[in-house]
């Protein structure tokens, strides 16, 4: 295999796992250990969250670095369970650059799960947590219907290439303006339960996981930056709900 297919397989196996929810510190080890699989003397890999640098040396020859910027990230664990059978799998009996090629396409066009169980996954989520966080059977069907809007609002500014701070903005306020226009009009007293539950699908726990576990793991950049993003997230959300309760409240009590 020369250079330039393993930096390629290499590259296209982190971008994979990168842009579907791995960890960086992951992504580095999964890559490091590819490329020396396939026959590189040296692999140095450095990932955040929005960039890969790679650069691989073979022996007797000039050393190749790439970099590849990610531009969208989405929480796939298949994809990522796939990627980390494979590299595995290369690990123990490395094969031809044709075949891992063909795999990693096939990977990578894994499909997701049918777009009608995201939704109801949203739904069931919203008011499984409404029920949780102490709320009535009513509540937890307005959590139900929260949860189908958010989701739709998600996808709709998603075409759009929206930015996720915006859009989570706009599920804060979602939530927030269908709880309390539910309080006004008598169908419900748990304002608050609703409104806690129905955004428990908006909260970024995985960042925030990923984030603890690439310091502890010594990514501090890396770390850091995925830190801030889920308190940036988590400002947006509580920004949402803030606008219908100073606006609508007064008016509809609760």
């Amino acid at each position: 295999m020369t250079i330039t297919q393993l930096s390629h397989v290499a590259m296209e196996m982190g971008v994979i796992l990168l842009s579907n929810g791995a960890e960086t510190y992951r992504v580095e080890e999964s890559m490091h250990r590819i490329s020396i699989a396939l026959g590189a003397k040296e692999a140095e890999i450095f990932v955040v969250p929005t960039t890969i640098i790679l650069s691989v040396t073979l022996e007797g020859e000039v050393p190749l670095t790439r970099t590849q910027r990610i531009h969208s990230r989405k929480i796939d664990l298949t994809k990522v369970s796939e990627i980390n059978h494979l590299s595995r799998q290369i690990c123990y009996e490395p094969t031809n650059y044709k075949d891992l090629i063909a795999e990693i396409r096939r990977i990578d066009t894994i499909p997701s799960y049918p777009y009608y169980l995201h939704v109801l996954a949203f739904a069931f989520i919203s008011q499984m947590f409404t029920l949780f966080f102490g709320g009535s059977l009513v509540d937890s069907g307005i959590g139900f219907l929260i949860g189908i809007g958010i989701k739709l609002q998600m996808d709709i500014m998603g075409r759009f290439e929206a930015n996720v701070f915006f859009t989570n903005i706009v599920g804060g306020l979602i939530a927030s303006t269908v709880a309390v226009t539910a309080t006004g009009l008598g169908l419900t007293t748990n304002m608050n339960t609703i409104i806690i539950g129905s955004i428990m699908t908006l909260v970024p726990g995985l960042a925030i996981t990923n984030s603890i576990r690439d310091i502890i793991a010594g990514d501090y950049l890396s770390g850091l930056t995925k830190g801030i993003e889920a308190l940036l997230i988590g400002a947006a959300i509580a920004a949402g709900v803030a606008v219908p309760l100073s606006l609508l409240r007064p008016f509809w009590g609760g």
